[in-house]
């Protein structure tokens, strides 16, 4: 048993307890949480650290398969550039790919990440996450540029059989809009109904999405990073995609950095369980841009935080991400940066009975963060974190 206080307790479920105590079993089940009022008592075995504790980190999106093309790939591009270097550049030696796999799984837990939303192309990564300390969720992530439906449909139903076989859990997904038929999005729509599983695709991450929507312009059109026989709705990409999505499977949106008030309004029109995912220092690595983090607040949505991949980020911490839009949007509470660092990741991805809080019988992974202004309460760029459970 552990008994572990620090200045500040943030339960997630429950306001920040000061002086408080956790107290957890030998497996790192929590016991109990104790409100000292602030008042601590000398205890025998009490552990106690200068910061704030709060629960393992969620990393709702991931491409832990694209850890090798750390400071490789080069920034500002924009989208459209960014995956026609993408494609040029993630081809490797396997050895290569494996190695930096492990070592960027060891990195996230090192940076207190407790689970992840992991994307998937292939399954160089299913023997790594299936080993790990970290639970995975896979996105199986598709796309028909090629016109070629039933044959990425067909290996998509292999690496979910892999993926069963490594004891992942795993979901079949569409890539992004711009990159999937009405086809494949009917059939991703059907399997998804029948499995219940957790939807994930990217969204709104360039401007060119919604041009190519709207009136079939802009850089995908352009560049034919397009399905063969695309055509535009007048409409904003997600709006024009809503009707794919209307089931009851908790449904997660990635990026998000070209959203605007009224596609979150037309969206919370028709769908449910709708999470919406910001990668701040990815959206920075490559369109050089934030969504407007403070309007998903003001129409009051469920935000997660994502990593994304080493190709666009320096590195996989969750804590980072809270640390740029701390310093881009300081009105946003701590608090609120750190519910969506956990508990609402783990409802994203179905992971929310063990994870994402301190309660009672929940396992969810003791952060300790260091480097606290306390007088603010807010992170600082020397915040660090350290994993103590």
């Amino acid at each position: 048993m552990r008994k572990i206080s620090a200045n500040y307790i943030f339960p997630i479920s429950q306001k920040p307890l000061k002086n408080g105590i956790l107290i957890l079993d030998d497996n790192g089940y929590i016991i109990d949480i104790i409100d000292t009022k602030g008042n601590l008592i000398e205890s025998e075995n009490l552990e106690f650290y200068n910061g704030i504790l709060v629960p393992g980190f969620i990393n709702t999106h991931c491409h832990l398969e694209l850890s090798h093309l750390k400071n490789v790939m080069p920034k500002h591009t924009g989208l459209p550039g960014f995956l026609l270097q993408l494609s040029k550049l993630r081809v490797s030696e396997k050895d290569e790919i494996i190695s930096n796999i492990i070592n960027a799984d060891k990195e996230m837990q090192r940076n207190g990440i407790v689970a992840v939303g992991d994307v998937s192309n292939n399954e160089l990564t299913f023997e790594t996450k299936s080993k790990s300390k970290i639970k995975y969720h896979t996105f199986i992530e598709i796309f028909d540029i090629n016109n070629n439906t039933e044959e990425v449909l067909n290996y998509a139903y292999k690496l979910r059989e892999t993926a069963t076989e490594c004891n992942l859990s795993s979901s079949i997904v569409p890539h992004a809009p711009y990159t999937v038929s009405s086809t494949l999005f009917n059939k991703i729509f059907e399997i998804s109904r029948e499995s219940n599983s957790i939807i994930s695709i990217h969204n709104q991450e360039n401007q060119d999405e919604n041009k190519l929507y709207i009136n079939k312009s802009g850089k995908f059109f352009e560049s034919g990073i397009v399905p063969i026989n695309f055509e535009a709705t007048g409409f904003n990409s997600l709006p024009s995609i809503v009707k794919y999505l209307m089931t009851e499977n908790n449904k997660i949106l990635v990026h998000n950095t070209f959203t605007t008030e009224q596609d979150i309004k037309y969206a919370n029109k028709y769908l449910t369980k709708l999470y919406w995912v910001i990668c701040p220092n990815a959206n920075l690595y490559i369109e050089n841009k934030l969504p407007d983090i403070e309007m998903f607040i003001k129409n009051n949505q469920n935000i997660t935080i994502g990593t994304d991949s080493l190709a666009s980020n320096n590195k996989l911490s969750i804590l980072n991400e809270l640390i740029t839009i701390s310093n881009k949007f300081p009105s946003i509470p701590l608090e609120l940066l750190l519910s969506w660092a956990t508990i609402n990741g783990a409802v994203s991805l179905n992971l929310n009975k063990f994870l994402g809080s301190f309660e009672k019988n929940k396992k969810p992974g003791v952060n300790l963060l260091q480097n606290i202004n306390f007088s603010d309460m807010r992170l600082t760029d020397n915040t660090m974190v350290k994993a103590l459970i």
